[in-house]
């Protein structure tokens, strides 16, 4: 059985530099600052090879650009991204950074992970939607050992104006608009609103909805300001700026996730577009339910975890017990 430590996660030592003349040549187009391009099924690009020469951490895998801090934040650390997790045979594939958003705002927490080096799957809860899944309530102890994370789903369905797809059954019904995270076979996943930019095929494996797109075209929608305690959810203490977090695909088709206190809508959209994401949605809110889990494995000491914020409700061994909410759980290829 695994030991579960829930104190800091102890990163390995980084992968020796490669110089940049040794790499393969990387096609044109490829890197962060390349144009849209297509998410979907099957979709592993090859950029995730040439790490050195596409990101500012330096290993075998892809890894991405530091960003420049956004406009009101004086932390010259912020922006730049750590390893996250557990290290694999050419690198990480997951990193995080901390960004304030605006003067006086609390750091949020910023997650990017990699499509080609990193599987995503979606877990039902013990109650939430309702029903028996493939994947339910905790992530087993025979996958741990490649677990490098996992994050909150959505709102709870009642109140999510979306609905639920795994291996082939229905939960709630899946809703034409609605903002999606969608779960491919090869283990990918894409955003985007459903019956449009998304929408049902042969590799579609799992679809997890929840209210409207908040970010298009790599720009927050105006929808972020539509009576935002109504349309975004209610917050405890109708705080319009409260805890949340949102999940966002970016021009590469790797993932970015935000998370932290002091978050509006509009704020929550403009940090994801910060980070690189070209489409967005928002996942949860409210001091509790906002929490994204970070996992290093070692044969020796088995798993520990850590919170990528110190404020987050929950201990990441939640994941691990059985949660009676849905979640994402983020595993090495």
């Amino acid at each position: 059985m695994l030991a579960l430590a829930l104190g800091a996660v102890t990163i390995a030592g980084s992968a020796a530099p490669v110089a940049a003349s040794s790499l393969p040549k990387v096609p044109k187009g490829i890197g962060a600052q390349s144009p849209m391009r297509p998410v979907g099924p099957l979709y592993l690009q090859f950029q995730s090879r040439h790490g050195v020469a596409l990101g500012s951490y330096p290993q075998l895998w892809y890894s991405p650009l530091d960003r420049s801090p956004m406009p009101a934040d004086t932390n010259p650390s912020d922006g730049v991204w750590r390893p996250l997790g557990t290290q694999g045979t050419g690198g990480y594939a997951a990193f995080s950074t901390y960004v304030a958003p605006y003067p006086g705002a609390p750091q949020v927490a910023v997650a990017w992970i990699d499509q080609g080096h990193a599987r995503t799957q979606i877990y039902a809860g013990t109650s939430q939607p309702g029903g028996v899944w493939p994947y339910e309530g905790a992530i087993s102890s025979s996958v741990q050992p490649s677990l490098i994370a996992a994050f909150e789903g959505g709102f709870i369905f009642n109140v999510s104006h979306g609905g639920w797809y795994e291996a082939g059954q229905t939960g709630p019904p899946l809703v034409s608009g609605a903002a999606s995270v969608v779960e491919y076979t090869d283990g990918t996943i894409n955003v985007g609103s459903w019956g449009t930019e998304v929408g049902m095929t042969p590799q579609v494996y799992a679809v997890r909805q929840n209210l409207v797109m908040l970010v298009d075209n790599s720009q927050v929608l105006p929808v972020a300001q539509d009576n935002p305690l109504v349309t975004w959810g209610y917050s405890l203490g109708n705080l319009l700026y409260t805890w949340r977090s949102g999940l966002g695909v970016t021009a590469n088709g790797n993932l970015v996730w935000v998370g932290g206190p002091g978050l509006s809508p509009q704020v929550l959209g403009e940090t994801l577009v910060w980070a690189g994401a070209v489409r967005a949605m928002q996942l949860d809110m409210n001091p509790l339910w906002v929490n994204f889990a970070s996992y290093s494995y070692s044969p020796a000491t088995g798993l520990s975890g850590s919170n990528l914020l110190p404020g987050m409700a929950y201990a990441p061994s939640h994941y691990l017990a059985g949660f009676w909410r849905d979640f994402l759980a983020v595993f090495l290829r």
